[in-house]
């Protein structure tokens, strides 16, 4: 009687299949969660480099209104609910001194602060080598992430950092005039 029930295999795959089920959850629960931080990792980095792009090929003013267009296009590229930041700022180059200078920075969004040049050192490894009086495009873009599920991965936030030379413009202008501003409001 005892061999005959030890060597009865009924129900063994419903055991087995109890006893893996768990793991092969975690494993799926896992591989989306991973695929879903790597998705939005991209999705914030191509947000940045597609506004410093825009910034790029710019000719006139930035504005307020502008930024807050640009800021916009960050909530719908990134599509999340969660809260997001940006910082745009202007960077000159001088040779004297081999040192980094803001030109001007603005932020949307809070628990950001504009760039200033006591933040250069931090940022300076950021920056390519440039000749004197250049100047580039720096675009910061931060994005919240909360994973799905707990697997292993805890909240964090995406910080993405794109410097972009202007293409078709000298220089990039902050105007705080939405309309009608002149360079005697500008800062270049």
């Amino acid at each position: 009687m005892i061999r005959r029930f030890l060597r009865d295999e009924r129900g063994s795959i419903a055991v087995e299949g109890m006893l893996i089920l768990p793991a092969l959850v975690w494993v799926f629960l896992g591989t989306f969660v991973f695929f879903d931080g790597f998705r939005a990792q991209a999705i914030n980095a191509r947000t940045a480099y597609t506004i410093g792009d825009i910034l790029s090929r710019e000719t006139q003013f930035v504005t307020p209104a502008y930024l807050d267009g640009l800021f916009a296009l960050q909530g719908t590229m990134t599509a999340t609910d969660q809260p997001r930041r940006m910082r745009i700022s202007v960077v000159r180059y001088q040779s004297s001194g081999d040192r980094y200078r803001v030109v001007w920075s603005q932020v949307r969004g809070s628990g950001v602060a504009a760039l200033r040049d006591a933040d250069m050192p931090k940022v300076r490894p950021f920056l390519p080598i440039m000749p004197d009086a250049e100047i580039a495009i720096v675009t910061e873009t931060w994005v919240p992430y909360r994973p799905v599920a707990r697997v292993g991965i805890e909240p964090f936030t995406f910080r993405d950092f794109v410097v972009t030379r202007p293409r078709f413009a000298a220089n990039l202008c902050w105007n705080t005039q939405n309309t009608g501003g002149t360079m005697a409001t500008a800062t270049c």
